[in-house]
């Protein structure tokens, strides 16, 4: 029987480790834009409509669900595949109406000119 290498105990630590540490889901909320937008640009997608169904680890933000779309981001450098097919169950069937940027004052908005 072959011994176990240094690197494959490693990676098998790494892998228990991942599950051993709490994971969190939760409603994202007005202050994780830049974390979401940090997530799609690693993800190398755009980020989908809201709200979101976040799943975070050691503070950490690792995937993102739309409850919009079902559309999901990832960190591709983390173990990822759990949390997304966690964050899969927990959204279910569930699809809400996305959410918009805030609609522009009136006031703000151009106006045309009545010549």
């Amino acid at each position: 029987m072959a011994r176990p290498t240094p690197c494959d105990q490693n990676s098998s630590q790494h892998r228990l480790t991942a599950w051993e540490r709490p994971l969190t889901l939760r409603l994202a909320a007005g202050d994780d834009g830049v974390a979401l937008d940090r997530l799609a640009q690693l993800d190398s997608r755009p980020l989908p409509p809201g709200p979101h169904l976040l799943g975070e680890r050691d503070g950490r933000l690792e995937a993102a669900i739309s409850l919009a779309t079902g559309q999901l981001v990832a960190d591709p450098f983390r173990r990822t595949a759990e949390v997304c097919e966690l964050l899969r169950c927990y959204a279910g069937d569930m699809r809400v109406r996305p959410t918009r940027a805030p609609a522009t004052p009136l006031a703000r908005r151009a106006r045309p000119v009545m010549a």
